[in-house]
């Protein structure tokens, strides 16, 4: 009867729930508003991105900032003077660490900004000088809010209209085709001897074989794959230890018919409880009214993983992809349903291959999406591809070795002059992928060397900064 005890309280949430909505809808109607959702898997640089972001629209209004965003016109043209950090929408949802991340960069011994293992959230404010005819002169606000979480999570949205039977029977599938890369595998299956799916569950033997297929999991996410489900077991957060997360897929004969208390019930049961209230929540509080879609590719740790890595990121992306809300944006949609109207394919770390081999990247990124971004555009979204730094740890140099003029990377450090990394395929083949691990030297950058106050170093993020505000400012 709790749900009764005190009808006012659940009318004024309604009311105020109701109010928010309208209030956010009329904020899209008059661009003041504008969500961007940060798409990407675990170690694509989503936290990197966001720092870097956050770091360049700080910088709003100070001196010298306009040589520093020469593709971004609409700096100037909009008259831009401010750029800082609003109160956050969700009080109860933690704020994005950016001067933590800052302040380590800056460091004289800089770290990295630590990959999230919780949603966070920012949102920033942009005062700029209306330019349109019928207001000149008049003072505006946009605001942008962002939002962070790990990659292992957005995973878990291919489950979103996936039965039980349906998710066993795709990592039934990916389990077989993996069968000769990924250790323990064998041992994972041999447990179709042990577990009856009609008798009641033992616990212990429960959890050994969810144990055994974590650890599967965790195989699978060394050698780069992308399709890790349920993500919570691999990154559990504050479920860690949670029965909701303590079911696995049924990799064997599914029955027909079983009783209520078998194990196969448990395990469907538990299935159900996560995709209904972890799955579909993360999804409305993070994607289901964006505005505009940030996609980050790790190209390289795809080539580095070799055939299997590679199509399985991009099965991944194509299944994963379907989830969203993609489409011109008419006037009620704008309010009440917004969809994703812009969406930004980069590839990311940039500063891993000199100027002349990002053509190459490039084209590497596009035959990589070929088949989700051809499902983009053909909802009527724009649809876009870039190469991108968000935090760029080397500059690119020119030498002259063996009499030819020769494009080199450094990080700026004194026992490092320079290196040439090599050349990346522009075309996946087996042949490409295995010269690019037999030759390319993909090192573990350390972070560039810059002072307080700085700007964050990068590769693009003018265009970035482009191809998402221009239309609002």
């Amino acid at each position: 009867m709790r749900l009764f005890s005190d009808p006012f309280k659940t009318v004024d949430r309604l009311f105020d729930e109701i109010s928010d909505s309208i209030n956010e809808g009329v904020n899209r109607l008059f661009d003041k508003e504008i969500k961007i959702g940060v798409t990407g898997f675990s170690r694509g640089g989503k936290t990197a991105f966001i720092t870097s972001l956050v770091n360049t629209i700080l910088n709003f209004g100070n001196e010298g900032i306009t040589d520093k965003l020469p593709r971004f016109s609409e700096y100037e043209k909009s008259g831009i003077y401010y750029g800082g950090i609003a109160p956050n929408h969700d009080l109860s949802v933690p704020a994005f660490p950016y001067h933590e991340y800052y302040d380590g960069l800056v460091k004289s011994e800089p770290i990295w900004p630590v990959a999230t293992d919780n949603i966070s959230e920012i949102r920033l404010e942009i005062r700029f000088r209306e330019n349109r005819f019928l207001m000149p002169g008049e003072h505006r606000n946009l605001y942008i809010d962002i939002w962070d979480y790990p990659g292992e999570w957005l995973i878990d949205l291919v489950l979103l209209e996936q039965s039980y039977e349906d998710f066993s029977f795709m990592m039934h599938n990916q389990v077989k085709k993996l069968s000769k890369f990924v250790k323990g595998t064998e041992e994972l299956l041999s447990l179709g001897s042990k577990l009856d799916p009609l008798r009641s569950p033992d616990p212990r033997l429960l959890k050994e074989s969810v144990a055994l297929y974590v650890n599967w999991l965790k195989e699978c996410k060394a050698l780069g794959m992308s399709l890790i489900v349920p993500s919570r077991q691999v990154l559990p957060g504050s479920l860690a230890g949670a029965p909701i997360i303590e079911f696995m897929p049924w990799l064997w004969d599914i029955p027909s018919d079983y009783p209520k208390d078998s194990l196969y019930a448990v395990m469907k049961k538990r299935y159900e409880s996560y995709r209904k209230d972890i799955v579909e929540n993360f999804y409305e509080t993070m994607f289901s009214k964006l505005d505009r879609q940030v996609i980050l590719i790790d190209c390289f740790s795809a080539l580095k993983g070799g055939k299997e890595a590679f199509e399985n990121v991009n099965d991944t992306f194509e299944t994963l992809l379907k989830n969203f809300s993609y489409g011109e944006n008419n006037l009620l949609r704008r309010i009440f349903s917004p969809k994703i109207d812009k969406v930004i394919f980069a590839a990311t770390k940039a500063d891993q291959v000199t100027y002349d081999e990002e053509k190459h990247l490039l084209s590497l990124l596009r035959s990589m999406v070929t088949s989700a971004s051809h499902e983009i555009r053909g909802q009527n979204t724009n649809c876009q591809y870039m190469v991108l730094s968000s935090i760029a740890a080397t500059k690119c140099l020119e030498i002259n070795y063996d009499g030819k003029n020769t494009q080199v990377l450094s990080t700026g450090r004194d026992e490092d002059k320079y290196f040439y990394p090599g050349s990346i395929p522009s075309q996946w083949s087996e042949q490409s992928m295995d010269d690019f691990q037999k030759h390319f030297i993909l090192r573990k950058l350390p972070p560039p060397l810059i002072k307080p106050g700085d700007i964050i170093p990068n590769i693009n993020m003018d265009v970035m900064l482009s191809y998402l505000l221009k239309d609002k400012l």
